[in-house]
């Protein structure tokens, strides 16, 4: 096992050993969210120029500035309700809702973050003492209240555990993780129960051809419908439709891991000493939201999305340039690049409760959604 991370490895091992191969979601789950030694929930996971990835909040505050906009007039589309709840899950450090919070300070707004880890939720508080009962915390989506509003997230559901599949020509089968030779291994075997309702929807590819699957967005959006009486959830995530995850040059899959800013696909090698992604599969997020009571708003890229998105902000750095908004303007073109941030990113908006919907100004310039994630 691994002399980096023994414990979380041998921990992994005697469990495979007890019980035999585990699914490569209960691997992940474990080297992520193990509560003392899984890379985000001991809080060893650091974004940023000097951690082990970047992200969009990296850029600076110009992400949150622009993404508030776009929630003040999804309260607006609320018809400006007096108790409007803004729900984060996935907030990292606190950075994102500084941010926000910064930028809506007329809202009678009270913002939520779901964070089971103490380590991350220590931070968050740190990070926003001046708040006071503007900002609460939940350890989970059930710790939550009923409630009007938005549920946002950057970056979470590529997070959530996925399983990995392989083609053997002519059906899918399901890659566990096996002990062998003392070290971590996969094994193909029949598919988990939990992932026929999703391999159905999987078109028969060459053998030897990879995916993953991710059943675990059902029941996170069933939980979500739940609590989510009026208003919107806008998920934003690194993925694509099915019909491109599927194509031809990515028969590896997309699973990969970083460490100091070094890609690598071996995800069983020292487990909780780094993130473990897989780009989010928008179409099996589309039609579980469905499932869940959800309609799908919108869908585009992150280029699209900002253009559409920051014209408010665009008009208030109209002027004179100075300092402060040169470096908004240069944040802002990071995240439009065409090339990198631009289409690495994509924006799902879903909505419950409103009978008819406004189109939301991120989306203007968005070709239809339906089109885009169900037509293959």
């Amino acid at each position: 096992m691994s002399a980096k991370s023994p414990g979380l490895s041998d921990l992994i091992a005697a469990g495979i050993t007890d019980g035999g191969p585990l699914t490569f979601a209960r691997f992940m789950e474990l080297a992520l969210y193990h509560p003392q030694l899984g890379y985000y929930a001991s809080g060893r996971a650091k974004i940023g120029r000097g951690g082990d990835f970047y992200t969009n909040v990296s850029v600076g505050s110009v992400f949150g500035r622009v993404l508030a906009a776009q929630f003040r007039e999804m309260w607006h589309h609320l018809g400006q309700p007096a108790e409007f709840c803004l729900v984060e899950q996935g907030a990292h450090d606190g950075q994102f809702a500084e941010d926000v919070l910064a930028a809506l300070p007329d809202l009678p707004l009270t913002y939520w973050i779901v964070e089971p880890s103490a380590p991350l939720r220590e931070m968050q508080q740190e990070k926003l003492p001046s708040q006071g009962d503007r900002v609460q915390w939940a350890a989970d989506l059930e710790s939550l209240p009923v409630f009007e509003g938005v549920h946002f997230s950057n970056e979470l559901v590529d997070a959530l555990p996925f399983h990995l599949v392989q083609s053997n020509g002519s059906a899918w089968e399901e890659l566990f993780v096996t002990v062998r030779d003392g070290a971590f291994a996969f094994v193909p075997a029949a598919p988990s129960p939990s992932l026929e309702d999703d391999l159905r929807a999987y078109p028969t590819r060459p053998a030897g051809a990879r995916a993953e699957v991710r059943p675990a967005v059902r029941g996170w959006l069933h939980t979500l419908g739940e609590k989510l009486h009026t208003g919107y959830v806008l998920a934003v995530d690194y993925g694509f439709p099915r019909a491109q995850l599927l194509a031809p040059h990515r028969r590896e899959g997309t699973f990969s891991c970083y460490r100091s800013h070094r890609r690598d696909a071996r995800p069983l090698e020292e487990p909780g000493q780094k993130d473990i992604t897989a780009h989010v599969d928008f179409t099996a997020l589309a039609a579980a939201a469905r499932e869940s009571g959800f309609r799908v708003g919108g869908f585009t890229d992150q280029h699209h999305f900002l253009v559409g998105a920051s014209e408010s902000l665009l008009k208030a750095l109209d002027g004179p340039p100075d300092p402060a908004a040169q470096k908004m303007l240069r944040g802002l073109q990071a995240l439009l690049h065409p090339e990198s941030m631009g289409t690495q990113f994509h924006y799902l908006a879903l909505s419950k409760g409103l009978a008819d919907p406004k189109p939301l100004a991120g989306f203007r310039h968005a070709r239809d959604a339906e089109g885009a994630l169900f037509t293959t």
